[in-house]
């Protein structure tokens, strides 16, 4: 059963401000599981077009910190 818990997602999003800067979105949340998306953003990618190791790292701190 997929549970997402919004309150999770607003609280993180209000208080770490690198989840705004790079637009995570929270797909699913609960006390165990947290499951977030980086959005492909030129902007955030490395010299060989991927994504940054800096917001890779971001979102899987963000998903940590999320259950």
């Amino acid at each position: 059963m997929t549970t997402h818990i919004p309150a999770i997602a607003q609280a993180l999003a209000a208080s770490v401000r690198m989840i705004r800067t790079l637009h995570l979105e929270f797909l699913e949340t609960n006390p165990e599981h947290a499951e977030l998306r980086l959005p492909d953003q030129p902007e955030f990618h490395n010299h060989i077009g991927g994504p940054h190791a800096g917001a890779k790292f971001t979102l899987a701190e963000a998903a940590s910190g999320a259950s």
